[in-house]
């Protein structure tokens, strides 16, 4: 009677007896003595109650379960193998994927040429690259493998890699009579069409600095293009909020100007975050690495991974 599950060391042992006919040959093949051996088998027929070879003075012959149970090795040992071979050209980054949700539409700025690094040293790894709204459930349901993110709420199941530091400006048009002030109030928005690339309550900064104090824009405008939301500010629709290196070009240009909201500035610190207890290959390293060290936020100087990720 059948009492219990063949191991993979029975389905080994089956394969080392029948390619070399004979136990003592088997048992140098595995690396095992042969007295081992000859328990293991005996334990395998007792548990499925069925003899798996023929005992001759010269050879082991399977018997007809015996080549059953060979036949299964093979599919098995053949598939662990694959799987085996495919882990490990996985961690070593010979093949894989990578994907990466940004909490920011102006991170395309910069992302290309990060993909574009990442993809020169890798390239069997698949980038995919989507906007992230709920960063703890899309990586809890691997949607993605990190995001990119200045949330700095803490939550227990989530790690983050500092990237760089930057402060968040409000963006407005050249000629806007907010634009001689040497910041923006948080109640000045009371009186603006307040234009942004999400609704209000995925807004972290309505959320965070309006709403708790009351204050409401005249118009809230969602924009999903950061393009548009540029041309929109710069022919006057209203005005924006942006990290200062997403706009620094714009305002070059000539075409729109920024300011710090409130005396003290909003500053922001950017992670790269993603579950505490994933194994993180090492060609995820390297993409987060490669983020840090493009120094984005070019009035600072980039930060330096720590020790766990380099």
């Amino acid at each position: 009677m059948f009492t219990g599950m063949l191991e993979i060391r029975h389905l080994r042992m089956v394969t080392a007896i029948a390619e070399t006919g004979n136990m003592t040959q088997a048992a140098k093949l595995l690396f095992v003595s042969q007295s081992a051996l000859s328990q293991q088998l005996k334990e395998i027929e007792t548990r499925l109650g069925a003899g798996l070879f023929f005992r001759t003075r010269k050879k082991m012959i399977l018997t007809p379960i015996g080549k059953k149970v060979l036949d299964t090795a093979k599919q098995v040992l053949d598939s662990l193998g694959d799987a085996e071979l495919e882990i490990a050209r996985m961690v070593s980054g010979d093949k894989g994927e990578i994907k990466v949700g940004t909490q920011c539409i102006f991170c395309y700025k910069w992302l290309p040429r990060v993909m574009g690094i990442f993809q020169n040293k890798f390239p069997n790894i698949e980038v995919e690259i989507g906007n992230s709204i709920d960063l703890k459930k899309e990586l809890e349901s691997k949607t993605y493998d990190l995001v990119i993110t200045a949330e700095s709420g803490k939550m227990d199941t989530l790690a983050g890699f500092p990237l760089f530091e930057d402060q968040m400006v409000a963006i407005l048009p050249r000629d806007h009579p907010l634009g001689t002030q040497s910041h923006i109030r948080l109640e000045d928005f009371q009186a603006i069409n307040l234009i942004s690339h999400r609704g209000k309550k995925e807004n972290r900064f309505y959320q965070a600095a309006l709403l708790p104090r009351g204050i409401e824009p005249r118009r809230f405008m969602t924009v999903e293009d950061p393009h548009a939301i540029i041309e929109l500010v710069a022919a006057g629709f209203g005005i924006s909020m942006a990290p200062m290196w997403a706009v620094r070009s714009f305002a070059a240009q000539g075409r729109v100007q920024t300011l710090p909201v409130t005396r003290s500035g909003i500053s922001l610190s950017w992670y790269a975050a993603f579950l505490k207890e994933d194994h993180v290959p090492g060609f995820h390293r390297e993409f987060i690495q490669m983020v840090s060290q493009l120094n984005i936020a070019a009035s600072s100087s980039s930060m330096a991974l720590p020790r766990a990720v380099q």
